[in-house]
């Protein structure tokens, strides 16, 4: 296979969304530029590897399930994964919230990990990615990014207006990350989702580098300022131990 037919196949996989799951052979040519043939020929060797799969009633065509197995491969196999799991579960569990787990990816925020498994739940529904600076773990992971990289993110990315309470005035997000660092973990009340509250806590490895966040979130009347008192330094706890595992050494403090 050429790597024009692969660069072509993982921009026919690219096209797959949470807001978009599925597809017509004429429409992936047309967001693609492709000739009809030619994407019919991409997506039928796609779907005999099942990386695709056409629905027979619909004729559009889906991600296949040896995505699902690779994905469910890479989510139990991915260090940050590993090292997470047990003590994000255990908080989840114990403080009645959903924990997460995310790194930043292509300007947005990859969830690796989630402890929601009710389907019910408005979380469910805001899919594997999500914007960095209105959600706990990007807020979590921006702050301690330089400042120059942190204003060519907000010039790059659309600070769509999520909900009422949603910040989207870069001046505003950037005093919002300054306080984020300064108390060591985000707060963030309603602004993706009205009925979400989320804390965020980065997740530090070898030499300081952020590599991911973990975040704890419920509903308004779980964090209230009382419970945030008590679930923010449960969270700080979680991180440093992950972070350790990552390969984290904070260095000394000498007075």
């Amino acid at each position: 296979m050429s790597q024009q037919s692969i660069h072509r196949a993982t921009q026919v996989l690219g096209l797959f969304t949470f807001e978009k799951p599925s597809w017509r052979v004429s429409d992936i040519a047309k967001a693609l530029g492709l000739a009809v043939g030619t994407t019919h020929g991409i997506v039928s060797a796609l779907e005999r590897c099942e990386f695709l799969a056409q629905d027979p009633a619909s004729k559009e065509y889906k991600l296949g399930l040896k995505l699902l197995e690779l994905g469910a491969l890479q989510s139990v196999t991915f260090s940050l994964n590993r090292k997470a799991a047990t003590p994000i579960n255990y908080l989840s569990r114990h403080t009645s919230t959903i924990g997460r787990v995310g790194v930043l990816n292509n300007d947005v925020v990859l969830t690796t990990m989630s402890t929601d498994h009710q389907e019910w739940h408005p979380s469910s529904y805001i899919g594997p990615t999500v914007p960095a600076f209105c959600t706990g773990i990007g807020r979590a992971i921006l702050a301690y990014m330089p400042g120059e990289e942190v204003i060519a993110h907000l010039a790059r990315v659309k600070l769509h207006q999520y909900t009422s309470k949603t910040l989207t005035d870069p001046v505003r997000l950037r005093a919002e990350f300054t306080a984020t660092r300064e108390r060591g973990y985000s707060l963030v009340y309603g602004e993706t989702l009205v009925h979400l509250d989320t804390i965020g806590v980065p997740v530090f490895g070898p030499e300081g580098r952020v590599v991911g966040a973990v975040s704890l979130s419920g509903n308004p009347g779980q964090f209230a300022s009382g419970d945030v008192a008590e679930l923010a330094p449960q969270l700080l706890d979680a991180a440093m131990e992950i972070s350790t595992h990552m390969g984290y050494r904070p260095q000394p403090h000498f007075l």
